[in-house]
């Protein structure tokens, strides 16, 4: 009898918004190609908060990050962390009843080592999406120790992985295990008299802090450093409200950057995808001594600013250069069909499987 269906294991990330976004933007792409198509979510934090009320989500452990400054501390990071690889082991003991019945086709990561773990317990093959490109490192100019262990670390993982996708802003050839793909971003259709709809009347700038706490001491001085500028700021994301113009979290935030005249952002991956999707010009501080920012920002870094330790500095210059930046982007030949390319990479892995 033919199978009918195929069924996804997701375990993501609970740190920020943007890969629980991501996930759900590949979900809703693999759903459209089958109603009998199913998935199962292990989240924490952030990513079970987003995903209870949308999909079946189990809560586990996971990863627990120093959410403050912008500087990314791998020793802190790893003290908060060192219990790790016994809550999978608690994780698996918890829920293997229900993993075992739901059965998953294939089990997909997106930056979780408990991921690898849990496809080796239950016999099943893993794949590991994340931002984070070898190649890209071999060349970054900027290397230290720090960065060295990280890239060891995420290296590590994608050895134990059956295969790895890679978002890229730039394509690459594919080797060994590992496949670049597009860029992913939320579906997204241009509207009308949005401005009047959204009750703005000077095209704003807005500043994307993801779903953590790290940029926020950042947005905080832009705001002070704007007095002598009096643009339009919009804030979006944290956890704590800084200013009358700041949104936690907003369903519609990418209405307002349809809108916007330019973006002020970390250097995550979806922030940036979504940034160059609309075209739109950008001032990048990416998280110092955190490897995947890092990069992404080197990568972008012919559409945008790269924001330095003078922010005032590095704000002026932003504006100054908005128009030259937003040439340069309306060039960009990037597609933006990430989603699409995963979900076609598990129907071919699953049909090599029958």
């Amino acid at each position: 009898m033919k199978k009918k269906g195929i069924k996804l294991l997701f375990v993501v990330t609970g740190f920020g918004y943007g890969d629980s976004i991501r996930v759900e933007t590949i979900i809703n792409e693999f759903l459209k190609r089958d109603k009998l198509n199913d998935v199962l979510i292990l989240g924490y934090d952030l990513s079970y908060k987003y995903f209870k009320n949308k999909f079946k989500v189990l809560e586990v452990e996971g990863y627990k990050f120093p959410d403050y400054g912008l500087e990314f501390k791998t020793h802190r990071f790893l003290i908060k962390n060192y219990y790790l690889p016994i809550s999978w082991i608690l994780t698996w003991r918890k829920h293997r009843k229900a993993l075992k019945l739901f059965d998953p086709d294939l089990i997909i990561s997106d930056f979780e080592p408990m991921a690898v773990f849990i496809s080796r317990s239950l016999n099943k093959k893993c794949i590991s999406i994340f931002g984070y490109d070898p190649k890209v490192y071999d060349e970054y100019p900027n290397k230290n120790n720090i960065l060295d262990i990280q890239s060891k670390f995420i290296e590590r993982i994608y050895d134990h992985s059956n295969k790895i996708i890679i978002p890229s802003f730039k394509k690459k050839h594919n080797a060994s295990n590992r496949i670049y793909i597009n860029p992913i971003v939320r579906e997204y259709k241009k509207k009308k008299n949005l401005a009047k709809k959204l009750g703005i009347k000077n095209s704003p700038i807005i500043i994307m802090l993801g779903g953590s706490d790290y940029g926020i001491e950042l947005a905080r001085k832009i705001i002070n450093l704007n007095k002598r500028y009096n643009e339009n700021l919009i804030i979006f994301g944290g956890t704590t409200k800084i200013s009358k113009s700041h949104y936690i979290f907003k369903d519609d935030i990418m209405d307002y950057l349809a809108i916007s005249k330019g973006v002020i952002t970390l250097a995550g991956n979806l922030s940036l995808s979504e940034t160059l999707f609309m075209k739109k010009p950008m001032l990048v501080f990416p998280i110092k001594n955190h490897i995947e920012q890092q990069l992404n920002a080197y990568m972008v870094k012919e559409y945008a600013i790269i924001g330095g330790d003078d922010i005032n500095e590095s704000l002026e210059n932003f504006l100054k250069n908005i128009n030259n930046i937003k040439k340069k982007l309306n060039k960009i030949k990037l597609k933006f069909d990430g989603a699409k390319e995963i979900v076609d990479i598990i129907y071919d892995m699953e049909k090599k499987n029958d």
